[in-house]
């Protein structure tokens, strides 16, 4: 009985060692089961399977053609594909690609958690997932900031859509939903984006190809890194021939297979002009619908070919961007807009950007001319200038170094004259009046006061977008009246808004589509010689870093900008070598479809023959002695047949004012003597032009030579006076002398050497 006893009390703890195991067993499966299969109902279902991806919103061009399909809410172009209706070689592509046990595990594959775990550990950092298919559903479906809470909510919702669905339905709903990249949703648009093919169709390279894009859909683009998208397939490939879902000659014959992509089939049309709309002008629009946008694809395709191929042969010249407007006069539709020639290389928008116009404001100056009673004929002394301003002396040059005295505005505004130009816009209200007119027909951006601008604004001293300086010229085609730019079809219609007078806009018009006036600076066969009539206007700024070409007819207007986004400077490429041949490319293409008749001209309108250098009419003693042109003027401003009877000498010769006097004795009179200068009454009293005493002059490194040479001008004939200076270099040049600046106060002096009479400037010099 002894023995006996002791036996039993040996035998406790090992029964109660046992039982001990085998509760903890319990408590552990009962843990498990209630985690594994009751805690997943806890968590929230996600709401967006309950419904096949929805269709998402989508742009149309005006004929209906797709532009973009916007993709939000899991939403894609087309319905949801059950899984039957999927390759197969897709779907175990994919399983291959990102989840090669999801036949077995039951939402969570622990065995590459583990992997994963390891791999991290070992790594110090995060260097692979191991997110099921299951789990990535639910992460494309809601996503959330990715954090530790995220990890167990999609776990925990992952079980509970494995509890809750099949294995065929998750894998299609993640098929349907998943992200390929060029806003490719579904597998099934991913094939219309990639290979412009149904899915039913694509072969295993193919589908291998879109199994391996979801790892990466940015860095994998096959418009960016072919080489890397067609790594990722052929890795794919490899896993499949590895696992044994495709025999070595499936695989051999996929990899050696050749891609054919078309990229035209993403509905990835006119980004620019897309993102242009979606930048806050528009909402999107609701899913399921599709708006209809002005832009004509057939324009915006042109267009896009006209930049391309011109930008391809000024490739050496540093010229690589360009953007193109083109718009409808009568309704202001937006019917092309191209940005950049390559929006995957850049999004920056040149139709947006902010840019300096140089000469493209110009007409709008001369506009206020016309307005205020000139007429293209009246001349205006294109001389040698110097305006006193906040900043210092505003000194402008034209774009070839020569003052060309005297000339008619319709010459002035179509050879492009900056001496001439700033010299009228002074005569007709200056900055104010330019800054209130150009803002008055769209151009939003000029939003400093005009002192800051000053009369520099009309060669380019300040900065526009081509869209608005587009819609600024066709308020011009219009002849006077404003209407904004409009990009949806359905949008409110832009109200016509009277602006300037439509006699003005007519001459002005006539005046930039007359090819003989712009000879003298840009000669008869350059690239504004079109074979039909168009009003045009090129524009450059400092140091080649933009040029312009904008203009219209009765029916479009056209505006083109080129240049480079990081502001770096061409090398000689100007309006009319550069902007110039795309603008006419396509208004030639434009022509050729819709034929556009010219202006008829104003019953107010009337011709006149006129002395070229007078703008009056020759007096009958010297009819044949002098050259005349056909020039146009409003009836009541027409002048008189006796008007220029006393503007010539006995000898025939034009008398001009004393000003030109020094321009009539310097290198760039191209009068020779058929002109005098005189004041009729008394000689002009000798002063210094160039520089104006007390002028503080600022060195401006953008200009040739830093902006360091001065021109000295007197109102006594170059070659009669002679300058000196104790601080700063004088050169003696074929057009008169120069000083050659540096920073400092510095004395200019200068003697008449026929009476002896001597000048002095004090000039203040620094840098800018």
């Amino acid at each position: 009985m002894k023995v006996d006893g002791m036996r039993e009390e040996n035998m406790k703890p090992e029964s109660s060692k046992l039982r001990r195991w085998m509760r903890r067993l319990l408590t552990a499966a009962i843990t498990w089961l209630l985690v594994w299969y009751a805690l997943p109902w806890c968590f929230p279902w996600p709401e967006e399977l309950n419904a096949p991806p929805a269709a998402a919103g989508s742009f149309t061009d005006r004929d209906g053609l797709p532009l973009r399909r916007l993709l939000e809410n899991g939403g894609r172009a087309g319905g949801a594909l059950s899984l039957e209706e999927m390759p197969e070689s897709l779907v175990l592509a994919t399983l291959a690609a990102e989840d090669q046990r999801f036949r077995s595990h039951g939402g969570v594959d622990w065995l590459a958690t583990a992997r994963a775990v390891k791999d991290s550990m070992s790594a110090g950092r995060s260097v692979s997932g191991a997110s099921t298919v299951t789990q990535q559903l639910v992460k494309i479906t809601r996503p959330r900031p990715r954090n530790l809470w995220t990890k167990v909510l999609e776990i925990f919702t992952a079980r509970r859509m494995e509890m809750t669905w099949s294995k065929d339905e998750i894998l299609a709903a993640y098929l349907n939903r998943l992200h390929y990249g060029s806003l490719a949703e579904g597998c099934a648009e991913a094939a219309r984006t990639f290979f412009d093919k149904p899915l039913a169709d694509c072969s295993l390279a193919e589908c291998a190809f879109l199994a391996g894009l979801p790892q990466a859909p940015t860095r994998l683009s096959p418009w960016r890194n072919p080489a890397g998208a067609r790594k990722r397939q052929e890795w794919v490939l490899s896993r499949m021939k590895a696992l044994e879902w495709i025999t070595p000659e499936e695989h051999a014959r996929a990899v050696a297979e050749p891609l054919r992509m078309v990229r035209k089939a993403s509905a990835f049309r006119a980004p620019y002009f897309v993102d242009m709309i979606l930048s806050g002008q528009q909402e999107e629009p609701p899913a399921g619908t599709s708006l209809r946008t002005t832009l004509d694809s057939a324009i915006q395709e042109q267009c896009e070919r006209c930049v391309r191929d011109r930008l391809s042969r000024l490739a050496y010249h540093n010229a690589h961007h360009a953007a193109v407007v083109v718009l409808d006069n009568a309704t202001g539709h937006v019917l092309a807009l191209v940005g950049s020639p390559d929006y995957s290389s850049s999004q920056v928008n040149g139709a947006a950007a902010r840019r300096s116009p140089g000469s493209a404001l110009k007409p709008f100056t001369f506009l206020l001319a016309f307005q205020n009673g000139q007429s293209p004929a009246d001349i205006v002394s294109d001389l040698p200038v110097e305006f006193m301003t906040p900043t210092g002396v505003y000194r402008p040059e034209n774009y070839n170094h020569r003052a060309a005295g005297p000339v008619s505005l319709r010459a002035a505004l179509a050879n492009s004259l900056n001496l001439s130009a700033v010299r009228t816009l002074q005569q007709h209200g200056g900055a104010p009046a330019l800054v209130e007119a150009l803002q008055s027909c769209g151009l939003n951006t000029l939003t400093r006061k005009p002192e800051d601008y000053g009369l520099g604004l009309t060669i380019g001293g300040g900065e526009v977008t081509l869209l608005e300086l587009t819609t600024a010229y066709s308020c011009l085609a219009r002849l006077g009246t404003h209407r904004a730019p409009v990009l949806l079809m359905d949008a409110p219609v832009s109200p016509e808004v009277r602006v300037f007078d439509p006699a003005a806009c007519w001459l002005l018009a006539d005046v930039l589509a007359d090819n003989d006036a712009r000879t003298r600076s840009f000669g008869m066969d350059s690239a504004l010689r079109l074979p039909f009539p168009v009003a045009v206007k090129t524009g450059t700024s400092t140091d080649y870093r933009d040029n312009w070409t904008l203009g219209y007819n009765a029916r479009f207007t056209v505006g083109v900008w080129m240049g480079n986004f990081d502001n770096s400077p061409m090398r000689g490429v100007s309006g009319v070598t550069g902007a110039a041949p795309i603008f006419r490319d396509i208004l030639t293409w434009l022509e050729t479809r819709w034929p556009s008749s010219w202006y008829e001209r104003p019953e107010e309108i009337v011709e006149l023959e006129v002395d070229a250098l007078t703008g009056k009419p020759v007096p009958p003693r010297l009819v044949g002695r002098r050259p005349v042109v056909l020039e146009k003027f409003r009836r009541d401003l027409a002048p008189a047949r006796d008007a220029g009877t006393d503007l010539y000498d006995a000898g025939g010769r034009v008398l001009l004012p004393s000003a030109y006097a020094a321009w009539l004795a310097g290198p760039d009179n191209w009068l020779g003597a058929a002109a005098v200068a005189t004041d009729r009454m008394e000689p002009a009293a000798f002063r210094i032009l160039s520089p104006l005493p007390g002028a503080s002059v600022l060195l401006d490194p953008d200009l040739p030579d830093g902006g360091r040479r001065l021109p000295l001008r007197t109102t006594a004939p170059a070659d009669s006076v002679e300058w000196s200076s104790p601080t700063l270099k004088i050169e003696t040049t074929t057009r008169g002398a120069i000083a050659l600046l540096e920073p400092g106060q510095h004395t200019l002096t200068v003697r008449n050497t026929s009476g002896g009479a001597t000048q002095s400037a004090v000039i203040s010099v620094r840098k800018l």
